[in-house]
């Protein structure tokens, strides 16, 4: 199967459970060779996703990583107009607003936006991002963890930047595929797969920086810059409190790292992105 970004040819990179996942030659997009229907992917996020990580979502491990990137949004230009696609329970934007961001979300589970307009009180669509239709243009657009589980992410990317007002701001954070793909195989050859494959992450794409650094300018954007992510591990670690011996190391192989490439080496679990609107 030739990639269905660039249409590049694709060499076999590894196999999780029954998905075979390719490698393009030209994007360097890694991605899943049986992929999901757009229809099948939606219900089950609108169906099923609360009742898998409504915990997850509620409580409040994730607060500190909201600030810090918020703090990262801030820095850039201030506060404004945000919108967050794949809010759920609405947490992060709760987070925006106690910090003066006027915010709107996109979710398609019926339950979480539920909760958001009940508990919170956000402006939360219900509905997929592709039927969105906002007049009004925002500062700041955020797609936190959600990126790689879309069918078309370049068509995303594609409707940021129509709703992005003239050098606004997309902030990405998304698994780091060559990260997460390279503990698999390593795992798989000393037969211990099955131990470290609850730790990884793997949906309809595995991002590169690579393939980053020619989505965005692709589809119009400039100043890209893609970093190594705080790690999020604490709704793991609550759940596997041995999980934090193995955070603590990459966490200190990321700033040492880090240290001493400039920044340019990006070897953690999930990466960010900030980029603007030309």
């Amino acid at each position: 199967m030739n990639c269905p970004y660039c249409k590049a040819s694709g060499n076999f990179y590894f196999k999780v459970a029954s998905s075979a996942y390719n490698r393009c030659t030209g994007c360097d997009l890694i991605y899943k060779e049986d992929q999901d229907s757009y229809d099948n992917v939606l219900a089950h996020y609108r169906d099923d996703y609360f009742g898998w990580y409504s915990a997850d979502q509620m409580n409040g491990n994730r607060d500190r990583l909201f600030g810090r990137i918020l703090d990262l949004i801030e820095k850039k230009g201030g506060t404004g107009r945000l919108l967050d696609i794949g809010a759920g329970c609405g947490r992060f934007l709760t987070a925006a607003q106690k910090r003066g961001w006027t915010v709107k979300g996109i979710e398609p589970s019926i339950q979480s936006v539920e909760v958001a307009r009940g508990q919170y009180g956000l402006d939360i669509y219900n509905g997929a991002f592709q039927e969105y239709d906002e007049d009004g243009k925002f500062d700041v657009i955020t797609l936190i963890n959600v990126l790689d589980h879309s069918v078309g992410p370049w068509e995303e990317i594609g409707k940021v930047y129509s709703l992005l007002k003239p050098g606004g701001i997309i902030y990405l954070r998304f698994p780091n595929g060559l990260f997460h793909s390279f503990l698999f195989k390593t795992s798989e050859s000393l037969n211990i797969e099955r131990i470290i494959r609850k730790f990884l992450v793997f949906h309809e794409y595995c991002f590169t920086p690579g393939f980053i650094r020619r989505l965005l300018p692709d589809q119009g954007f400039a100043n890209v810059e893609v970093c190594n992510a705080s790690l999020s591990g604490e709704s793991l670690i609550s759940s596997f409190p041995a999980f934090s011996f193995v955070t603590r190391p990459i966490e200190v192989v990321k700033k040492l790292t880090g240290l001493i490439s400039g920044g340019k080496v990006l070897w953690c679990p999930s990466l960010e992105v900030i980029a603007r609107k030309k």
